[in-house]
């Protein structure tokens, strides 16, 4: 087979520029590859060192090639690929100029006996890559280097002849072509094949990596819920229990619970006062211990929330890490100490081992110091700070990032893509305290893509060596119409596509050239079936797609109806908290009179400050997938407060979580309610604590004696001149002088005591948490008392107002007999010391009034 080199000068003012054209061109080709697969990309830079190779000659060619492919050392790091090149420009050239022999013959020899050796060579030998990866490489390369051959020798022709600047052979011209109908399509379909699969095999991945994330993460924190369940009831039985008593429940909540190793109850001071069990591996107590430079007590102080902790090293028994389940005991609201449970993770554990291990998936669980709580990889230690190594971390979509670790400079593409991994992160706790990481390897799912892609470009390679010899005996003996069958064939997927009417082919005698023919025949055929079936699922597609859509705004409309005329607040906050949509009568609630004057604002700024924190944790809350309910108030826009109830659920909106919330108006429900208790507990006039409030707190004070060893005190109090007041002046009179009474009262004593009114001129004064000493306690009360007899015998200034006169200004004296009784622990009944006070009360009356007496058992 003959073949063209044309040589023109160089230094001709066009012929210079043109070769600066062509490597340029090179280079963009280079940089504009085509990805076939696995990111393993098809380079065009060498279709234009074959194009200056034919235009200028050996040198000049050779030359162009080595500039051409210096941009490879940018996209693989490191040279051998330039060589590569070089030599490919070089064999060619020499071939054709020297033996004759046709471009793509010429460039065939080169990869088979020259070019897939030094691939070999470099890549397998200098660079070290694994023998499956140099097969492919090699077979990749000359495929690429052939097709661009081929390429690069139709173009010239073509140019040739479209302005006859020189003569081709008509055999090259049916030798390449017929090649080229079997290695495009063959690549392309290649390619499409090869990215469906690698997006399949990616797509696989990353939904396998969330549903495992996904189920994983909501089992991990069922089981943290439970846990801070268990020991949150632990501490509220403390709150009411002797260490004494909750020894019983420790030990039975550790029988029940196999996830505990160990209970305790610790004192405000953090020492354990109960402990289950009562020895630990070594034999010692483990009552007694002391905790209080434990880091987690502010947080438990701060939150008073039940909590898990960090990885820390266990200080009862054997030295080892561990994680514990905290939760404070509340006594009247205040932090009082703390039950701890001790987590045995092997429920986690072995969940987690049998989750992942058909999926080759690496797991580590995290506190919140980033420290490893456990893991399934080997290069991770508990108790120390998770660590990757060096390398590269990319978000990829929403839960999927990609690390790709530092590899060595010359580390090809496909190579960094095996080392890599998925990796999903979740928090676990609703106080976020842990952290669960999930990671893919993709190496196992790269050994099977390689597998797969080298054994199709292994067959794409022996059809394309067996289309070069099919090729070379069909050229010989094609004759008569091949100049209209290369017309006919050239671009006939886009003529197949774009005509309806059949390509009317030539008829000849000779019966090869009829074969060809033929073959082209079907080929348009099943080309024209092929896109008139993918004509009509286009069309059955537009018009599903044009009813749905029409459907959909249907319903979207009739949806919008409903939801502006709901009486109920709705609203859709995204997750930063910002208001996106509210209906009429949100607006209505918050004084607000369009959506434009709260759209893209934080929603906390709507709420009452006192209920934003509260507020803020049930976003969150819903943001992770929870439904929520809560009572809080609003300050609208014009400063209006009001009582709102909202029911808030997670809505899916573009990928991201939002809170979508029904709200509704309780504030006249709250006003009634409010209402209801004052009438309850409260006296109507002075306002102090009824009988019913004072029995209530009686009790309360009585329970929290027991429990803090302090004396109480309870005073009741008889005004000595009050009826003369009422039978002279009326009742108008004797309410005022009893509303002053309360006021003075209420300034004796402090905010933790109790004032309250029994009826008529009847008061009584409950002191609460005295001395753990009777002596100093009593002395205590006596001042108070005292205090509260000079305050009381002070004279009240009274306004009398006449009908006829001007109203007149009453000056009362007015004193108070007081009887006091001092009570501890909640063992005598309450109306047994209600009894006492009033019958010190009468003795203190009994003695001259205006005076203080102690109830006295032996009196």
């Amino acid at each position: 087979m003959n073949s063209i080199l044309i040589s023109p000068n160089i230094r001709h003012p066009y012929g210079l520029l043109l070769f600066v054209f062509l490597v340029a061109a090179g280079l963009a080709g280079n940089y504009f590859s085509f990805p076939v697969f696995l990111n393993i990309d098809f380079l065009f830079g060498s279709i234009f060192a074959m194009l200056a190779l034919q235009y200028f000659g050996l040198g000049w060619g050779t030359l162009a090639a080595a500039l051409i492919g210096s941009y490879t050392y940018v996209l693989w790091n490191h040279p051998y690929a330039i060589i590569i090149l070089g030599a490919e420009a070089l064999w060619v050239g020499v071939l054709m100029t020297r033996r004759r022999v046709g471009m793509v013959l010429a460039d065939t020899l080169f990869w088979l006996l020259v070019g897939m050796p030094l691939v070999f060579f470099f890549y397998r030998l200098v660079m070290h890559v694994p023998l499956s990866s140099v097969t492919f490489l090699m077979t990749k390369q000359a495929s690429n280097g052939m097709a661009n051959a081929l390429l690069a020798r139709l173009i010239f022709t073509g140019l040739v002849l479209g302005f006859r600047s020189s003569q081709t052979s008509f055999r090259e011209i049916i030798y390449n072509l017929l090649t080229a109908f079997v290695v495009f399509p063959g690549l392309i379909m290649l390619a499409i094949g090869s990215r469906a699969d690698f997006a399949e095999t990616d797509h696989r991945i990353r939904a396998s990596l969330l549903q495992d994330s996904a189920r994983l993460d909501h089992y991990v924190n069922t089981w943290v819920i439970n846990r801070k369940s268990a020991v949150l009831k632990l501490a509220e039985t403390a709150a009411v229990k002797t260490p004494q008593q909750m020894q019983a429940h420790l030990e039975q909540a550790q029988k029940l619970d196999s996830n505990f190793l160990r209970l305790g109850l610790m004192d405000a001071q953090a020492t354990t006062t109960a402990y289950y069990p009562l020895l630990d591996e070594l034999g010692h107590s483990t009552i007694g211990k002391n905790f209080a430079d434990g880091p987690f007590i502010p947080d438990l102080k701060r939150t008073l929330q039940p909590m898990v902790s960090e990885a820390i090293m266990d200080r009862i028994g054997i030295a080892r890490p561990m994680v514990a389940a905290r939760a404070p005991v509340l006594l009247d609201g205040k932090y009082g100490g703390y039950v701890t449970g001790i987590l045995s993770l092997t429920q986690i554990r072995e969940q987690l081992d049998s989750s992942t291990v058909g999926h080759a998936v690496l797991y580590t669980l995290l506190d919140k110091k980033n420290q490893v709580i456990m893991s399934n990889r080997s290069d991770q230690t508990v108790m120390t700070p998770f660590k990757r190594g060096r390398g590269q971390l990319s978000q990829l979509d929403a839960g999927i990032s990609q690390w790709v670790p530092s590899v060595a400079a010359n580390t090809s593409i496909s190579d960094r893509w095996q080392e890599s991994v998925y990796v999903a992160q979740t928090a676990v706790g609703d106080l976020a305290e842990w952290t669960l990481i999930l990671e893919q390897p993709v190496a196992p799912f790269q050994k099977t893509l390689y597998k797969n892609y080298s054994d199709k470009l292994t067959l794409l390679f022996v059809i394309l060596l067996a289309a070069l010899i099919l090729a070379e005996v069909l050229s010989r003996q094609i004759m008569g119409t091949l100049d209209v069958l290369g017309a006919l064939t050239r671009n006939l997927p886009f003529r197949v596509a774009a005509s309806d009417n059949d390509i009317v082919w030539p008829e000849t005698a000779i019966k090869e050239t009829n074969d060809l023919i033929g073959n082209f025949r079907e080929m348009s055929k099943l080309l024209k079936a092929q896109f008139d079936e993918i004509q009509e699922v286009n069309e059955t597609l537009e018009q599903r797609v044009a009813d749905q859509t029409a459907e959909l705004k249907a319903s979207e409309l009739h949806l919008q109806t409903i939801i502006e005329n709901e009486p109920d607040c709705i609203k859709i906050i995204d997750a930063q908290g910002r208001l996106l949509h509210m209906n009429p009568a949100g607006l209505a609630m918050i004084e607000a009179d369009a959506l434009a004057q709260v759209a893209g604002r934080p929603v906390l700024d709507l709420i009452a400050p006192e209920y934003r924190a509260a507020y803020w944790d049930l976003h969150q809350r819903v943001l992770a997938g929870a439904r929520m309910q809560m009572q809080f108030e609003v300050i609208g826009l014009k400063g209006g407060r009001r009582w709102l109830e909202t029911h808030a659920v997670p809505m899916l909106d573009h990928a991201e979580t939002m809170q979508l919330a029904v709200t509704h108006d309780i504030t006249e429900r709250k006003q009634m309610e409010e209402q209801v208790r004052q009438l309850a507990f409260y006296d109507p006039l002075t306002l102090l604590p009824n009988r019913r409030l004072l029995t209530d707190r009686l009790g309360q004070a009585m329970a929290a004696s027991k429990r803090s060893a302090c004396y109480c005190a309870l005073m009741i109090l008889d005004l000595d001149n009050f009826k003369p007041l009422n039978d002279t002046h009326g009742h108008l009179l004797g309410d005022l002088l009893l509303i002053e009474v309360a006021r003075r009262l209420t300034h004796c004593v402090r905010e933790i005591d109790t004032v309250g009114r029994f009826g008529g001129d009847e008061f009584v004064v409950m002191l609460s948490e005295l001395s753990t000493d009777q002596a100093l306690s009593t002395a205590q009360a006596q001042a108070v008392a005292e205090k509260i007899r000079s305050s009381l015998s002070e004279p009240y200034l009274i306004t009398v107002h006449h009908e006829s006169r001007s109203d007149t200004l009453l000056t009362h004296y007015c004193t108070a007999s007081i009887g006091v009784v001092i009570f501890m622990d909640n063992e005598t009944p309450q109306d047994d010391i209600l009894k006492w006070a009033d019958a010190a009360m009468y003795r203190a009356k009994k003695v001259g009034r205006n005076t203080v007496r102690f109830y006295d058992s032996k009196a």
